[in-house]
């Protein structure tokens, strides 16, 4: 077994386990071992049950003198226990965990972490925490322990001690020289995956962490320069001329008055176009700045060539499809919908002069289309650099399409040449004049009511229509997700409070069909609210929903608020945005009180990023970078440092082979 290993190697971790491990990403032992845990219990409390005081939290060890499944008379499943140690006894208390008897016998050494409580005369812990003493150790209940974020079917006690069996069995290669190891100050790398999941003290922690991290830029930019050096081997792309008239002409048809920050970018990829080498742009906008008029008009000026702009999703590609079709339909472009209901796609290769709209489905499919001219991939933060990788090797002996990815999220753009360091920037950093910032409020919970009133009068008033976003699909059972809202869940409470109302209810875990029925009948103005998952967070169009209720926006980063929010307001009436949070945290409301006042994305995302904690739950994967496990994209100097360092690398490949086969890997399997 290596890092390499699928995770299904570890013994006890069958298909319903791997099933589990990967909706959080986790499909090899590597990845199981940069699953970093996102906070630390501090369980180093040790006393004897003698010295224990009320209220305080604390770890016992001690050996089981009782145990019993009880039922009360109100139908209670209660387990209870005894335990003692050289000075006193403690009683222990669990609800509804009558397994529990079953796994302690009478005489076993325990280990139990609680909140101590004093009740006739003694004392006792109620739920607490426990494990068996095994040769004298233990990775629950004492010390520094981990907590990591999950998924149903996967708790904390499993996760841990498959983590511990892995780290104990495993033969982790050192994988950086040894000059940038010590230069650096860097621990070794089996020590900082040990250190990272069971430290001996916090200050551990921030070694192991500073090493992985170190590690993982280094890698980044080394994928971004050989992706760059790729594409700039190049040079047999499709020059495109496009003809002045043309562009103006196209202009002049468009319903409305493009921005000096969009003719800008414009010519700034009319210029690419014409070069030898192909376009490799990246285009950011915040929500609403008018990317996708730009994509049209490089599919205006490729016009000679056939063109694909893929969306993230089935509803997105037909929502852009529709949008694109009004907005070209003064040209001579035909264009045709691709999407995974498509059952027929051949003879698209004698097509010319047409635009291919669809999914990253199109992707494994590229023979099917012939003279491509110009790639679009809309949502950048979607797609990532794996499928441009794609693009870049199917292309490999024929002519290279120009390409432009484009996103919304909010990128900070000295973060965005670093991290998007093989691509070309652009910036669209102004609105539309007719668009009005989203009037956004944070609402006490103890306002619920009063804000389901005024939205229950905008409906009946203005006949606007209303988002309410959850996190979650379902109930959590997780733990600690205990309080996060759940779009079922709400979706049967919204029913109750808006009576007069039809509601409807999107989630991923809907059908192509199902989605696209729900969304035309919001879209047709036949739903008034829409109870969602964050699904609806990127480009989703209905012009009269003016107002996006957001549940538990705690849990979300300030950059997916702002793009949520950026789903209303989309007209010339104005947009409301309301934040329901399931908490009274000091830190998380200052942090969400930034979204009353700011409307810049990149400055949210600024915030986002100087104010989250290590492992935050709104981290990097909300930021944009999907792909981060650990690095500290708030390290500036880290993030300089180790450009340096891969361009040293890069030059010299040859002389580490396990850095090239790394490089490799990174760039290859993940595609798939």
């Amino acid at each position: 077994m290596n890092l390499q290993s699928e995770i299904s190697d570890i013994k006890g971790v069958g298909e319903k386990y791997k099933k589990n491990l990967s909706k959080i990403n986790i499909k090899t032992i590597e990845d199981l071992l940069l699953h970093i845990p996102y906070r630390y219990d501090d369980l180093s409390n040790i006393k004897n049950i003698s010295d224990l005081f009320e209220g305080e939290t604390a770890t016992v060890i001690g050996e089981v003198l009782k145990i019993d499944n009880i039922y009360t008379r109100y139908g209670k499943r209660l387990t209870k226990a005894v335990i003692k140690d050289n000075s006193g006894k403690l009683d222990l208390i669990w609800f509804n965990q009558h397994y529990i008897k079953n796994s302690l016998q009478i005489g076993t050494k325990i280990s139990v972490s609680g909140r101590a409580e004093f009740d006739k005369n003694k004392f006792k812990y109620i739920s607490p925490n426990w494990e068996v003493v095994k040769n004298g150790q233990t990775i629950h209940t004492t010390g520094i322990v981990p907590v990591y974020n999950l998924t149903e079917g996967i708790s904390q006690k499993w996760i841990r001690m498959k983590i511990k069996e892995v780290l104990d069995v495993i033969i982790i290669d050192e994988i950086l020289p040894k000059y940038i190891i010590d230069e650096n100050k860097l621990l070794s790398r089996p020590n900082a995956f040990d250190k990272i999941h069971f430290p001996k003290n916090l200050n551990e922690v921030e070694d192991s962490r500073r090493t992985l991290s170190f590690e993982e830029m280094i890698f980044l930019h080394l994928r971004g320069i050989k992706l760059k050096k790729d594409w700039q081997k190049k040079v047999n792309g499709h020059k495109i001329e496009f003809a002045k008239n043309k562009l103006e002409e196209f202009i002049k048809n468009l319903p409305f008055t493009l921005t000096k920050s969009q003719l800008s970018v414009i010519d700034e990829i009319l210029e690419d176009l014409k070069s030898d080498v192909p376009m490799n742009r990246l285009l950011q906008g915040d929500v609403g700045s008018g990317k996708t008029v730009v994509a049209a008009a490089a599919i205006a000026a490729a016009a000679t060539h056939n063109s694909i702009y893929l969306a993230p999703t089935q509803i997105l590609a037909k929502q852009t499809y529709a949008f694109l079709k009004s907005i070209l339909s003064h040209t001579n472009i035909q264009l045709k919908l691709i999407t995974s209901d498509t059952k027929d796609i051949s003879n698209l290769d004698e097509l010319s002069s047409t635009l291919i709209v669809g999914t990253h489905s199109i992707l494994f499919n590229l023979e099917k289309f012939k003279n491509i001219g110009l790639i679009i991939i809309d949502e950048q933060h979607k797609f990532g650099v794996h499928q441009r990788s794609k693009i870049v090797e199917y292309y490999t002996n024929e002519k290279t399409p120009n390409l432009l990815t484009m996103t919304a999220t909010p990128i900070p753009r000295s973060l965005a040449l670093t991290f998007y360091g093989d691509l070309k920037l652009s910036e669209i950093n102004e609105l539309p004049k007719n668009r009005l910032p989203i009037k956004t409020w944070l609402v006490n919970e103890n306002k619920r009511m009063s804000g389901y009133n005024w939205i229950n009068e905008q409906i009946e008033t203005n006949n606007t229509q209303v988002y309410v976003v959850c996190p979650f699909i379902e109930e959590s059972e997780v733990e600690n997700l205990l309080n996060v809202k759940s779009a079922t869940k709400e979706f049967q409470k919204i029913n109750k409070y808006f009576p007069n109302c039809s509601i409807g209810l999107l989630h991923g875990k809907l059908k192509a069909n199902e989605k696209d029925e729900v969304l035309k009948k919001f879209k047709d103005g036949k739903t008034n609210i829409l109870v969602t998952t964050p699904v609806i967070e990127v480009g989703i169009d209905i012009p009269n929903a003016n107002i996006i209720l957001i549940e538990t926006p705690e849990r979300f980063g300030l950059a997916s608020l702002h793009q949520l929010r950026g789903r209303v307001g989309r007209s010339k009436d104005q947009g409301y945005c309301i934040l329901l949070p399931s908490t009274t945290s000091p830190n998380s409301i200052k942090r969400l009180k930034y979204l009353e006042t700011i409307h810049n994305g990149n400055r949210l995302a600024e915030l986002d990023m100087q104010n989250r904690g290590p492992g935050d739950i709104y981290g990097a994967k909300q930021h944009g970078f999907a792909d981060l496990k650990v690095a500290d994209i708030t390290d500036i100097d880290s993030i300089k440092k180790t450009k340096i360092i891969s361009e040293t690398l890069f030059n010299d490949l040859d002389k580490y082979p396990e850095i090239k086969a790394k490089l490799d890997r990174i760039i290859h399997i993940r595609d798939n």
